[in-house]
């Protein structure tokens, strides 16, 4: 059997001490009230979230009558899931409190003053955030239903939720290794020759040049040189032999 815990005891103590401060209960025998009931209960996740997520629980009692409070134990699994502090979101006009456990959050909800009791759908929302890879279902595990005269109607294992499924964060993709530049080694020929140290034709046909024909054309550029300073020698000579003779006919004459 559910035991009501002593918060409780105390919260439904000052809802009957406002009720008494309004003059609906000074000086008279309290009045008699319905029993308070709900017609299901029923709890609502997301069927999947990515681990590092938050995602909203919501319970939901259905077909309420005569409602002045409640307490609901909702339980899961602490690996998968963990409540987010101050997310519980209830009926306005009221007060709530939450209290965490190992795998449990409870939360109590009271009208205040004269409030009315509530009737119809009662639905409260908890925020939980998606710790690791794996599933959990959401049951609330008690709920105990408070009329206006502060009686309690306990109910137990009220609804389950389906399991959800928390998948694993995506992992970025790893980016590709860079590709080394190469090192040229020792006597490697430079870019746009080739290994036997030839180079382009200097004519302009974009043909290779072996190395044979490129010292071939330095030993021509070589030749040339050596004519062209010959030919000047010899024209020095001529010119030299030239004056000399000139210069001995004058004395002969």
């Amino acid at each position: 059997m559910h035991h009501t815990p002593r918060r409780l005891v105390r919260l439904l103590a000052l809802t009957a001490a406002a009720l008494a401060g309004a003059g609906l209960a000074a000086g008279a025998a309290a009045p008699a009230f319905a029993a308070p009931a709900v017609a299901r209960v029923t709890v609502s996740a997301p069927a999947t979230v990515t681990a590092g997520d938050e995602f909203d629980v919501t319970v939901t009692l259905a077909g309420a009558a005569d409602v002045f409070g409640y307490e609901s134990v909702l339980a899961f699994d602490p690996t998968v899931a963990g409540y987010v502090d101050g997310s519980a979101v209830v009926t306005a006009g009221g007060y709530d409190a939450v209290e965490t456990g190992t795998d449990t959050v409870d939360l109590v909800y009271t009208r205040l003053g004269t409030s009315p009791s509530l009737s119809g759908d009662i639905a409260f929302t908890l925020t939980f955030s998606a710790k690791a890879a794996g599933s959990t279902a959401f049951a609330v595990r008690s709920l105990s239903l408070v009329d206006p005269a502060s009686a309690v109607t306990p109910l137990a294992d009220a609804a389950t939720s389906p399991a959800v499924s928390v998948t694993p964060a995506a992992t970025p993709p790893t980016p590709p290794a860079p590709t080394p530049t190469p090192t040229p080694t020792a006597g490697a020929p430079a870019p746009g020759g080739s290994g036997d140290g030839g180079g382009t034709d200097p004519a302009g046909t974009g043909d290779p040049v072996t190395a044979s024909q490129d010292d071939l054309a330095s030993t021509g550029s070589d030749l040339t040189l050596y004519v062209i300073a010959a030919g000047v020698l010899v024209a020095l000579g001529t010119l030299a032999a030239l004056i000399t003779f000139r210069r001995r006919e004058g004395e002969a004459r």
